[in-house]
């Protein structure tokens, strides 16, 4: 895997008790990608409608977990075990959230040229509101003739 990547992080959350009521989650972004004691490293940055400081996404991805951490006008850390359930604080400029995450399942497929990353768990917000959430982040390597491929794409 190249240094220089393309992040596809793309979701989908139930936000209340039937099918119809949902979020969506996708960026495309370009990023670092390291590889350090044997754990999948990224590093990226992406904006919230509103502000002007970016968000800096630090992901560490290994067979048995996914930790998220973002720095800047949004502060929080998560991570993802499969049956654990773990509590983070998420702040934003419009306040700040009690969280848990009761992970179900964290896969991590890794191939030559891309790495998938697949996340499913419940979140419970402020102790009330339960959330069903699938993530999925794609890291694939740049093209070296013409700059990001997406065909891999899963």
């Amino acid at each position: 895997m190249k240094k220089d990547v393309l992040i596809t992080v793309t979701g989908l959350i139930y936000t209340g008790d039937g099918e119809d009521e949902k979020d969506y989650i996708d960026v495309i972004t370009p990023g670092k990608y390291y590889l350090k004691d044997g754990r999948h490293v990224l590093v990226y940055e992406e904006m919230l409608e509103g502000c002007d400081e970016p968000i800096r996404n630090f992901v560490t991805a290994a067979p048995d977990y996914v930790k998220i951490r973002k720095t800047g006008v949004v502060c929080s850390e998560m991570e993802f075990r499969t049956g654990e359930t773990r509590e983070a604080f998420y702040s934003t400029p419009f306040g700040e959230l009690q969280m848990s995450t009761d992970t179900t399942s964290v896969t991590l497929t890794v191939e030559k040229e891309q790495i998938l990353a697949d996340i499913r768990y419940t979140m419970t917000v402020n102790g009330v509101q339960r959330n069903r959430c699938f993530v999925k982040i794609l890291i694939q390597s740049k093209d070296e003739e013409s700059g990001f491929s997406i065909t891999g794409q899963k």
